[in-house]
């Protein structure tokens, strides 16, 4: 059972399932961490999810949603890969939500943004705005004009 105000950290490795939490995280996929206060559930994800984690994805998901929360908070910003099976179980998520609420997704990367848009997920879930600067721009070398002759 999560208490109120508890931090909950699992750790996967595609080698040998789930590890204990005080093993070294950089040998993992994917981290997650579930901190609970009354009312909101708050999952942190660091790591990949793809067809490999997605099992162990959705055992912790029924695991922080069983006491079904009033929201259902998401942080991927540590997320490095998503695949579209994964996302659709942090919107499926939501279903366990009581009166329709729907997952909030906090801080994707573009990438993992870009997946939940693709899909069309992006409908069941709020979607934290992109903020000004936080994808990287392409800088290129100022174009200068040429006449004709310099052709």
């Amino acid at each position: 059972m999560l208490l109120n105000g508890s931090l909950m950290t699992w750790l996967c490795s595609d080698r040998d399932g789930p590890r204990d939490p005080s093993g070294p995280a950089q040998e993992s996929r994917v981290t997650i961490e579930v901190e609970t206060r009354p009312g909101t559930t708050t999952i942190v994800i660091k790591g990949e999810l793809d067809l490999v984690t997605m099992p162990f994805l959705a055992a912790r998901l029924a695991l922080a949603t069983r006491d079904r929360p009033g929201r259902l908070v998401f942080d991927l910003s540590r997320t490095l890969f998503l695949d579209c099976a994964s996302a659709r179980l942090i919107v499926d998520a939501g279903a366990r939500l009581p009166g329709g609420g729907r997952p909030v997704i906090m801080h994707p990367g573009p990438g993992v943004r870009r997946v939940f848009e693709l899909t069309g997920l992006d409908a069941y879930c709020e979607i934290e705005p992109l903020r000004a600067g936080s994808i990287p721009a392409w800088r290129f070398a100022p174009v200068r004009e040429q006449s004709g002759a310099d052709r």
